[in-house]
């Protein structure tokens, strides 16, 4: 969580005084009984009835709470902000954890039209994988390489697909066909 945490204090920084305003507002709404911390209590009751129940549980307010006193200051908040925010609420479809760092992701599911199909590190290593046979998983670095290489070579959505420009691609050539032997 300290990398996401870290991600959003940089966002957080960079937003325009307005931005900042509105979120420290937000804070302060979520702060129901204004004790300048939002308890487990408001920050489930906000979440929920905003429809982010995965990351409305204990577990998951614990690794949020990264002073341990059981409730969230607003730096704390800043995280959650952000992950609300930019709506990266990505879990594990196989043990559904929270993936708050390097994950993997089937390439023929992230360049199709539906919905990603996510796994932790622990999953994809332990191959604990129930998806389709011939599924090709890279890492969300990996990926993300992967597609800007693809919008470098000018393969647009009409010119090609992700998996094609990871084919194409000479610098992690090996790297590509090492993760699809394993």
């Amino acid at each position: 969580m300290e990398e996401i945490s870290e991600t959003a204090k940089a966002y957080y920084a960079n937003l325009s005084e307005k931005q900042k305003r509105l979120a420290t507002d937000l804070f302060r709404s979520i702060d129901t009984n204004g004790d300048g911390e939002i308890s487990f209590e408001e920050y489930q009751q906000y979440l929920k009835q905003k429809g982010f129940k995965t990351i409305a549980s204990p577990d998951f307010f614990r690794k949020l709470d990264q002073n341990g006193n059981g409730s969230l200051d607003f730096d704390e908040f800043v995280t959650v902000h952000y992950i609300y925010s930019s709506e990266r609420v990505f879990v594990c479809d196989e043990c559904r954890a929270y993936l708050d760092g390097v994950y993997f992701t089937c390439v023929q599911c992230f360049d199709g039209p539906g919905n990603t199909y996510d796994l932790c590190c622990g999953c994809y290593r332990d191959k604990n994988i129930n998806h389709h046979k011939d599924a090709l998983f890279l890492d969300n670095y990996t990926l993300l390489q992967a597609k800007r290489h693809q919008n470098k070579k000018g393969q647009g959505k009409n010119r090609g697909s992700l998996e094609a420009a990871i084919a194409g691609m000479e610098t992690t050539s090996n790297l590509i066909n090492l993760c699809s032997q394993m």
